[in-house]
């Protein structure tokens, strides 16, 4: 009778020592599947840090002799967003489509010993709120070209000058309107009718018509204030350029 004690009170033993090793596996199981859903689920998918929203797409150094004989070195460099989105991954490709010409032509001239066509190529960028403006710089024969592009990095979407301005809550009626108002007295300030007679008309239409405001390139400088990239077609020469207007 007492080995049979002491062999039921061993089973049970056994049967306790089973039980216990069974739930501690399964707790054991239940922590390491939950530390696998939370590594791969809670990982943060916030936006780059504002320093590096921006980086440099590319850039690259040029030492070449100019007309007079002296070295110089100039230095190319265009932008490209840190995101992670189709609008960025396509504002790149169009920025690098656009300016990669430059550097192509350049190796080629510094190859050739001549000096570079294009004078500077840079970039600036601002970040109003949720608006990144890029504005890209390129000099040339004295002539200086911006191209702008403005990305709201809450949507991930690039912001067209319609989309700016909703953003902004303007009326685009009375925005266009004060551009236009600008942009003919910067026009005024420049050419005069009794210098230029022929064709002035036609040129300042050119200019400051609504045609011309379509294609213009609205964006928020450093201090937030409305600017447009907008053409001017000259009384003289019948050359064009780009100027940078104040929209007030």
């Amino acid at each position: 009778m007492k080995t049979f004690k002491i062999l039921l009170l061993t089973a049970l033993l056994c049967l306790s020592f089973c039980a216990c090793q069974g739930g501690n596996s399964k707790s054991s199981s239940s922590q390491s599947s939950e530390e696998a859903t939370w590594i791969t689920t809670t990982e943060p998918q916030t936006d780059p840090p504002e320093g590096s929203m921006v980086m440099n797409g590319r850039k690259q150094e040029f030492t070449f002799t100019d007309k007079s004989g002296s070295k110089e070195t100039v230095t190319y460099v265009i932008p490209s967003l840190n995101f992670k989105t189709s609008d960025a991954a396509r504002i790149n490709a169009e920025i690098s489509a656009m300016y990669g010409e430059c550097f192509t032509t350049a190796e080629q001239q510094v190859k050739n010993n001549q000096p570079l066509s294009c004078e500077s190529l840079t970039y600036e960028s601002y970040l109003n709120d949720d608006i990144l403006t890029l504005m890209i710089v390129k000099e040339e024969s004295h002539t200086i070209t911006y191209s702008v592009y403005n990305y709201n990095k809450a949507t991930g979407r690039q912001l067209t000058n319609d989309g700016l301005l909703e953003y902004l809550q303007l009326d685009r009626e009375k925005t266009f309107a004060g551009l236009k108002s600008a942009l003919e007295d910067d026009y005024y300030s420049k050419f005069k009718y009794e210098n230029f007679p022929d064709d002035y008309y036609y040129q300042l239409e050119m200019s400051t018509g609504d045609n011309a405001l379509e294609k213009s390139s609205l964006f928020l400088n450093q201090n937030a204030e409305l600017y447009a990239i907008c053409t001017e077609y000259a009384s003289v020469g019948k050359g064009e350029f780009q100027v940078m207007i104040a929209i007030p």
